[in-house]
């Protein structure tokens, strides 16, 4: 069968050549320069190894293809996510147990603060309690020192 010829212009001088000339090739999208001789071999050549490549970059990217090297990624990465996870989830854990230490420690501090109230009244009370026991001190050895002061309704 005889490929049809088109009047096309190339690089200039290109179709004028003796022998050259414009042609379809199969499965090509574009016409290409028809070269006589050993060189149309080499065409032919170049047409089966780039349709051979098509073939296995096809095969290569084939949906199950790509669900088997997903699968061998997921098998390969499961057991490093699954060690990062336990170790997030024990970090998580020490942390939680800190925060309520902390917490812990600032209620105290706070309550701390509170209790000044307390403490004031424990010191008045003991105050009272030291002057009462040199009161009946001084009583007890004979002579009277002053008069201790009154109790305090705090």
């Amino acid at each position: 069968m005889e490929e049809p010829e088109m009047q096309l212009k190339g690089k200039k001088g290109e179709a004028e050549r003796p022998g050259r000339r414009w042609i379809w090739h199969p499965g090509r999208r574009w016409p290409c320069l028809a070269v006589p001789g050993p060189v149309r071999a080499v065409w032919y050549n170049r047409t089966v190894t780039d349709k051979f490549t098509e073939s296995v970059y096809v095969l290569a990217n084939e949906p199950s293809v790509a669900l088997y090297r997903l699968q061998e990624h997921v098998r390969r990465s499961l057991p490093e996510l699954a060690q990062h996870k336990a170790d997030m989830q024990r970090w998580e854990e020490q942390s939680q147990g800190a925060i309520y230490t902390v917490e812990y420690a600032c209620s105290a501090v706070k309550n701390l603060v509170d209790s000044s109230v307390y403490f004031r009244s424990v010191e008045g009370l003991l105050k009272q309690a030291i002057s009462i026991r040199d009161h009946m001190n001084a009583s007890a050895q004979g002579h009277s020192p002053e008069e201790p002061p009154p109790p305090s309704s705090a």
